[in-house]
């Protein structure tokens, strides 16, 4: 009788061994590329000199890149292309704003109210094309609503004419930043026609505008600041108070600071691919992956987490003959291991080494 009591409570712990032997390994995406807390992007809009000599070179001292909302027909985009080309070889994103930057404001024009679904649709469609012509990528083009304004034409019109600008963006680009949204939102209830930004930052120091993105870093959102002037133009925050965000976000490495289009891919990515492990042993896993967008927009690698075996200390991961960067991250609910995937790759094969 004492040898049964003692050897019943064995028997769990042994059924649980044995099932962790045989489970198939649990594989999914992480909310951010290298498993990171929480993602931040610094936008800019109208496309305007304090963009170019002020925003870009602070971008660029603390290695960021940020995202430029650019209404090519204001000016600055004409007279100062090549700079603009620049700031996109620099790794910055050039983003749709219109040409002539049409809004329902009556303070703004060309004023929206007169706008006719040709006007609209052609105000969209030239700047895609001028400004794709002007950097020679073929990674598709994210855009900002002027003004936040999401129709156009009179106000007995605006309902019907809310679809067609919506056609008009999405026949453009592949996503679309809204205006004073106010809110961080995350992968999984993001509006890629309508993502919206963290609310208004003209005049705000470091303090505030880090304080606006507390709520996304907390709950491993993505947060969205929108920008005009730098150091001056309109709106405007100092270039001191820009830098001093940069230079945050540069030491947290732990938060992704990325371009709007580059967050918005990984959301994609995230949501769209097929996984399915293959075989799995006690020192290896082999994973096969679907990338069903398209590969000429959607190209951000995605960070697989990989729960494998408990025990294992060392990781090799590989797709055909390239090594892929593999790090084990958490040993305290078994063992998982994150594997940055590069976009298109078919298998992955993970092994335990010695």
């Amino acid at each position: 009788m004492t040898r049964t009591r003692f050897i019943l409570p064995l028997i769990p712990m042994l059924v649980s061994a044995l099932w962790a032997q045989n489970a198939t390994p649990k594989v999914s995406v992480a909310r951010w590329p290298g498993d990171r807390v929480a993602a931040v992007s610094l936008t800019f809009d109208d496309g305007i000199d304090s963009d170019l000599d002020h925003a870009g070179p602070i971008l660029k001292k603390h290695h960021l890149s940020g995202t430029f909302f650019v209404a090519t027909g204001l000016g600055p985009w004409e007279k100062r292309k090549a700079e603009w080309k620049q700031l996109a070889a620099d790794g910055n994103e050039l983003g749709n704003h219109t040409v002539h930057h049409p809004c329902l404001l009556p303070e703004i024009t060309p004023h929206s109210q007169d706008y006719t679904p040709e006007m609209m649709e052609a105000e969209i469609k030239d700047a895609a094309r001028e400004i794709q012509q002007a950097t020679g990528s073929q990674r598709g083009l994210t855009f900002a609503y002027p003004c936040g304004n999401m129709s156009f034409g009179k106000p007995a019109d605006e309902v019907r004419n809310a679809a067609l600008y919506a056609r008009y963006i999405a026949e453009n680009s592949f996503g679309a930043r809204a205006y004073e949204g106010g809110s961080p939102q995350g992968p999984e209830d993001v509006n890629v026609l309508a993502v919206t930004d963290l609310g208004f930052t003209a005049d705000k120091d470091f303090p505030a505008l880090l304080d606006m993105a507390r709520p996304a870093l907390r709950a491993h959102n993505w947060g969205v600041y929108c920008f005009h002037g730098v150091g001056g133009d309109w709106l405007a925050i100092t270039p001191e108070t820009l830098d001093e965000l940069a230079d945050y976000y540069e030491r947290h490495s732990d938060i992704w600071t990325a371009t709007f289009g580059d967050v918005l891919r990984y959301i994609q990515e995230s949501k769209a691919a097929g996984i399915r492990v293959m075989q799995s042993d006690a020192s290896s896993v082999t994973v096969s992956l679907a990338w069903p967008l398209d590969k000429k927009i959607y190209d951000v690698p995605l960070t697989l987490k990989v729960q494998v075996q408990q025990g294992w200390k060392n990781v090799t991961a590989t797709a055909g003959s390239r090594a892929l960067k593999a790090t084990i991250s958490d040993r305290t609910r078994g063992t998982v291991v994150l594997v940055d995937v590069p976009a298109g790759t078919g298998e992955i094969k993970m092994a335990e080494q010695p």
